[in-house]
């Protein structure tokens, strides 16, 4: 009696744990990989290669893909700090992609410009620049 009793018990836990993984996986939603960002460029130039500590200087770039550029973008200005970049000032992109930055270091400075990137444009970033500083 009691191997029977056994059977029929470990035969209801078998057949349950079955309809659970059934069922689980019957409900559980489709993952869809995100579609692939277009990839993106960012330009960067400073205007001067040197200023005297306190004049202007403008660091502008354009945001493009596939060569076409990228209006109504936040784009930011990131200052070297000795250990990272951290973002200054952000702009918004003109209708073609071209971006300005008016900057007045005091000292010898290192900029970059970056694009954080959207659902549909990849994320990017220019190259350094450096705005040398001379007193």
């Amino acid at each position: 009696m009691r191997s029977s009793l056994t059977r029929t018990l470990s035969g209801a836990v078998v057949a349950a744990a079955a309809v659970l993984t059934l069922a689980g996986t019957a409900n559980a939603a489709p993952t869809h990989a995100p579609a692939p960002r277009v990839h993106t460029t960012l330009s960067i130039v400073e205007s001067r290669l040197r200023i005297k500590a306190g004049q202007r200087d403008v660091i502008a770039g354009r945001l493009a893909s596939r060569g076409i550029g990228l209006g109504k973008h936040v784009v930011f200005l990131d200052r070297w700090t000795g250990k990272r970049f951290v973002p200054i000032r952000a702009e918004i992109t003109g209708p073609k992609g071209g971006v300005a930055f008016s900057v007045w270091p005091r000292v010898t400075a290192r900029y970059e410009l970056v694009y954080r990137g959207n659902a549909v444009f990849a994320p990017t970033h220019s190259g350094v620049v450096t705005v040398k500083v001379i007193h």
